[in-house]
């Protein structure tokens, strides 16, 4: 999973306009962030949030600021 990738879900999880059960919905609200989501993609997220959240957000405290 790229940093990218993780960071469009999270953007699209945190805009809170789609119900994030709804793949497809998420997939096309992260071409508003210019990313590319899979099925797969998506449920890897979804899986492994956490790890990715820490890889990726905790690191730079960024999970803590607006997106």
């Amino acid at each position: 999973m790229t940093k990218a990738k993780f960071i469009a879900f999270e953007k699209v999880r945190r805009n809170g306009l789609a119900n994030m059960f709804d793949i497809n919905v998420v997939i096309k609200l992260a071409k508003k962030y210019e990313q590319t989501l899979t099925k797969k993609d998506c449920f890897d997220i979804m899986l492994n949030y956490d790890k990715y959240r820490r890889k990726y957000l905790e690191a730079k405290l960024l999970w803590k600021i607006k997106l």
